[in-house]
């Protein structure tokens, strides 16, 4: 890990030439994204007859007065008009069970509270890696503000969960936490299965420092996930009807669907340009932040877009609640990183020795 305190970013002390490619690369990544949207808006109506959350909610009550899970969720994605013939689109049991067990509004402050705790350690992560700690736990809030919407019911969307869990988890890493970073990383997993890159990500960390005790964690939560998974799609795979809607994941959305799933914030009131000039802001952050976890927070990142790229179709717009408060950490140090970029191009050439 490199040393705590350490604000400077890759692009400090660079040449002009290579802070000019600096430069260049975020300005037409900037235009790659804002040619993107073509006149298209990124926020598409639901194709469904209801919200998920109003599904869930429904399921819920069906599975409160008695009915069996897998019965009650088939039931309900096929009078919402879901696509429902995919096991991936029938979802694992708990989250929704957990919120059945707990009641309202107890899982939602639990939600809150885990929200909580995931800006206090972004806060501190960023601290100890030589950023803005507090402008850090201001704009992960803001990324996480779904959890403290009481009113909207966004603890219904297992993706929320898993996006906060996942903030705990990288953030434990800079406390060299990595038991608590596995645990959190492994129940977001069992919360969605989308936080598999995330965790992919930081077994391949542990492989790549050879942490042979955390190599050996993350295989075993996996290997438990994977259990769930297999009793889960064993359970569904009967239930699964002729006429049931098909679902076609490649759809090679590109920038287009990767700017779609930054409106899981904030920016679903803004523009679609500002989410388009946000985006490479945040890479542009995550690609100068060396210190701390600052490596692992950027190969998560990369691997999401790089898949959101590829699969994934408009209205999942709910993915976005896995990735955004990740990008989070890029906006705190864009700024660091434009200093240094504009420190670079300000400074003078060394002069040159000549020998002899």
């Amino acid at each position: 890990m490199p040393p705590a305190g350490d604000a400077a970013t890759r692009f400090a002390h660079r040449s002009r030439a290579q802070t000019a490619v600096a430069i260049a690369c975020l300005l037409a990544f900037a235009v790659a994204c804002l040619f993107s949207l073509r006149g298209v808006q990124l926020s598409t109506p639901n194709p469904t007859l209801q919200t998920d959350a109003g599904m869930y909610r429904r399921m819920i009550q069906r599975v409160h007065a008695g009915e069996g899970y897998y019965s009650a969720l088939g039931a309900e994605l096929r009078q919402g008009h879901y696509a429902s013939r995919s096991v991936f689109n029938w979802r694992t049991p708990l989250h929704l069970m957990f919120i059945e067990a707990a009641g309202e509004p107890a899982s939602h402050w639990v939600l809150a509270a885990l929200a909580v705790v995931a800006c206090i350690l972004a806060c501190l992560a960023t601290n100890r890696a030589g950023g803005l700690g507090l402008f850090q736990a201001i704009v992960t809030g803001l990324a996480l503000s779904n959890c403290f919407l009481f009113g909207l019911d966004f603890h219904l969307y297992s993706d929320v969960w898993a996006g906060v869990l996942m903030v705990i988890s990288v953030s434990s890493y800079e406390f060299d936490g990595w038991p608590a970073g596995v645990a959190t990383g492994i129940l977001a997993l069992f919360f969605r299965e989308l936080a598999m890159p995330f965790v992919l990500v930081n077994h391949g960390f542990a492989l790549w420092r050879r942490r042979s005790a955390e190599v050996v964690a993350w295989v075993a939560g996996l290997a438990l996930w994977a259990a769930y998974f297999l009793v889960h799609a064993s359970l569904v795979r009967p239930l699964i009807l002729p006429g049931d809607i098909p679902v076609a994941w490649m759809r090679l959305g590109g920038l287009h669907f990767v700017l779609t799933t930054t409106l899981m914030s904030l920016l679903i009131g803004f523009p679609d340009w500002v989410a388009a000039l946000f985006l490479p802001a945040m890479l542009f952050g995550l690609a100068g932040w060396k210190t701390g976890i600052g490596n692992r927070v950027a190969a998560a990142v990369a691997v999401y877009l790089a898949i959101y790229c590829v699969v994934g179709t408009n209205v999942n717009l709910n993915w976005g609640a896995l990735t955004n408060p990740l990008l989070a950490f890029g906006l705190v140090w864009f700024l660091p990183a434009a200093i240094d970029v504009v420190r670079s191009l300000l400074a003078q050439p060394k002069p040159r020795i000549d020998a002899g």
